[in-house]
């Protein structure tokens, strides 16, 4: 039988204007010679050019076994979701000869309903589970055209490619993604005979309800993934984090703050903070007033428990600014100290290693302080400025148990009267006018568990020193402004380059004090007592200044070294550092010649100049002395052994500058 023979037997009786132009199109490739909707015309051609058989009943093997499974599989979401939408439609077209099917976002059917009789007319058709409805393979049909326009299409009679699809309308509507992508078709298909207008508003409908659900799913799903992330987060902090909404209602809590407060997630979620853990005041407002509240300690009450934390609150916006509660994070309050030792850089640099000398009296200094690191007895360093007596410290605490402990290191004369009390102890806040807001740590509490260094001591005032005294006594101090003591465990070093016990005489310094503080006495030797040392020194020197500064180590002339063993250093070791890095600077690698020292050193060795006056005699030792200090004006007085108010008349005198 010919095809043409072929085609008569599968034509429905139904009037169908479209025959005759798929006729002229498909059968014969020649225009439609009436009117056909572009993308039916446009399928045609297409089918045509591709050598599609629109006779045939041949599609691609359909998935079976294992593939079809993975198929489903791979599809569970859109199956679970289409499905109960499916069996509502599927009892509302029960006996009306309909076939309804799901095809995945290539065309393959994912699920096929309908009556037994339909359902045998569409196995017949390649119509079933794993079977393919692209274009490209089942000619001009609902569910390829769907997916490719992406917008509810229905293909009735002869608008169908093949033959053997003439006797079908099938209205077919997207499942669309959030993107707007095509992710899946949903079709409900009957005989032409008995086309009905409504079954394409009914799939449309449905592909929406399904869109919809699919969304709803996909946002549960994205806020679960959301949640565990962010309790995963959460909970990976080593601060306590609460989140809290407008009336304080828990809706966050990790597991620090949990722990910190001695309670269970369970107790605190969905309950009011004051009803779990009454926090202070302050941060309840913080909280109702929608203020930031940073680094401020906060007491909580927790049953019959008071527990300290250093918090922090920040209002939460979205993105229309409307306030929807706060962030509250908890931090230990050693916690919060020792992260500010840190950055504050309070940690000894240098170990006994790097303390150079061989002189006799020298070594058994250092061999003594080797032995007080050993203890945890005060140490008293004597010397004068620039002897090294920081290095002493640094060495001895880092030489002690208290190794992993903080260094810090306060000069109490470098702090005005009126600040050390609260540089040293830290201070409430609100303690006093112009204290910070949220209050200070003290030296003492950022020396917790390890050294606190108090150079110049003499300098300390008198009523401080009884305060001192008292921490030395209860190891307990009490902030400004507040009510109760804070224990501290702290190693006390201190420094002097005043013979102390004339200034105990002199009722500067309180005799209770200095035997507390004078367990272990330490001299540091100055430099000129050490002339043995200096090549060494000069040595040990001259190679660190290289390497800082990148430039090769240069040679020292032995005129320069007996220049330098004859002065007399009244700057100590720090002067010599002064002199070096200049001669290394200068010598840039070379020998290290007379001309490359201070003027203040060539000027002793140079013949005699004849006799100056007096006048021009003191100008040239003052001018001397702010040389060895840097220009520091109060070391030069004290050097000079004079008022810093006489020195600063003799510089206005003899139009000298200092810093």
């Amino acid at each position: 039988m010919s095809r043409d023979i072929s085609y008569l037997a599968f034509a429905d009786t139904v009037d169908d204007p479209t025959k005759t132009a798929w006729e002229n199109v498909v059968l014969h490739g020649l225009p439609a010679g009436c009117e056909v909707r572009p993308e039916i015309l446009n399928s045609w051609v297409q089918c045509r050019e591709i050598g599609l058989d629109p006779f045939s009943r041949s599609a691609l093997p359909d998935l079976t076994g294992n593939k079809l499974a993975r198929l489903l599989r791979s599809n569970s979401d859109l199956i679970e979701i289409s499905k109960p939408v499916m069996d509502l439609i599927e009892i509302s077209v029960a006996g009306s000869g309909f076939i309804l099917t799901l095809t995945d976002k290539n065309g393959r059917v994912l699920i096929a309903k309908g009556d037994k009789e339909i359902m045998e007319m569409a196995e017949d058709n390649f119509y079933r589970p794993g079977s393919v409805r692209t274009t490209d393979h089942a000619g001009t049909n609902a569910i390829g055209l769907c997916l490719i326009v992406g917008r509810p299409v229905q293909v009735t009679g002869a608008e169908h490619y093949k033959v053997y699809h003439h006797p079908w309308t099938c209205s077919s509507a997207p499942i669309l993604d959030d993107a707007g992508a095509v992710m899946g078709v949903i079709t409900l298909s009957g005989r032409s005979s008995a086309r009905h207008q409504h079954t394409l508003a009914l799939v449309t409908a449905a592909a929406e309800i399904i869109d919809s659900r699919l969304r709803e799913r996909r946002l549960l799903n994205e806020k679960g993934r959301l949640n565990c992330t962010l309790t995963s987060i959460l909970d990976s902090m080593s601060d306590g984090v609460l989140a809290v909404d407008e009336a304080l209602m828990v809706t966050h809590v990790n597991r620090t703050a949990a722990e910190m407060l001695g309670l269970r997630s369970a107790e605190v979620i969905g309950k009011r903070l004051n009803e779990v853990a009454s926090p202070d005041v302050n941060l309840v407002r913080a909280v109702k007033t929608k203020k930031y509240f940073v680094g401020r300690e906060t007491s909580f009450r927790v049953g019959e428990r008071i527990k300290h934390y250093i918090c922090r609150v920040d209002p939460v916006r979205n993105a229309s600014m409307s306030e929807l509660g706060a962030i509250i994070t908890l931090a230990e309050k050693q916690g919060v100290i020792d992260a500010a030792k840190k950055i504050g850089g309070n940690y000894a640099k240098y170990r006994f290693s790097d303390i150079k000398g061989k002189n006799e009296a020298f070594l058994r200094q250092l061999e003594l302080a080797k032995i007080a690191a050993r203890t945890n007895a005060r140490v008293l360093l004597v010397g004068e400025s620039g002897t090294g007596k920081e290095l002493f410290a640094q060495a001895i605490h880092n030489s002690s148990y208290r190794a992993n402990g903080p260094f810090v290191a306060v000069s109490c004369a470098a702090i005005p009267r009126d600040l050390i009390e609260s540089e040293l102890f830290g201070y409430r806040a609100g303690a006093f006018t112009g204290a910070r807001k949220d209050g200070m740590v003290g030296k003492f509490q950022l020396a917790n568990k390890g050294t606190l260094f108090l150079d110049e001591i003499d300098g300390m005032p008198l009523d401080l020193q009884t305060k001192l005294l008292r921490v030395l006594q209860q190891n307990e101090i009490m902030r400004l402004g507040d009510t109760r003591s804070v224990p501290v465990d702290v190693r006390i070093i201190s420094a002097t380059n005043t013979d102390l016990l004339k200034e105990v005489e002199h009722l500067n310094f309180r005799e209770d004090l200095y035997y507390r503080l004078n367990v272990v006495e330490i001299y540091v030797p100055p430099l000129r007592e050490r002339a043995s040392d200096m090549e060494l020194l000069v040595d040990h020197v001259m190679t660190r200044q290289s390497n800082e500064m990148n430039i090769k180590k240069p040679h020292l002339s032995d005129e320069v070294l007996a220049i330098l063993k004859a002065h007399d250093w009244p700057g100590n070791v720090r002067e010599l550092e002064n002199c070096v890095e200049r001669a290394v600077l200068l010598a840039q690698g070379s020998v290290v010649r007379m001309e490359h020292l201070p003027e203040r050193l060539r000027k002793k060795v140079e013949p005699n100049r004849g006799i100056v006056s007096l006048r021009d005699g003191f100008r040239e030792i003052v001018l001397e002395a702010l040389e060895r200090s840097q220009g520091n004006v109060s070391m030069a007085a004290r050097d000079l052994k004079i008022a810093r108010s006489t020195l600063y008349r003799k510089m206005v005198i003899f139009g000298l500058r200092g810093s």
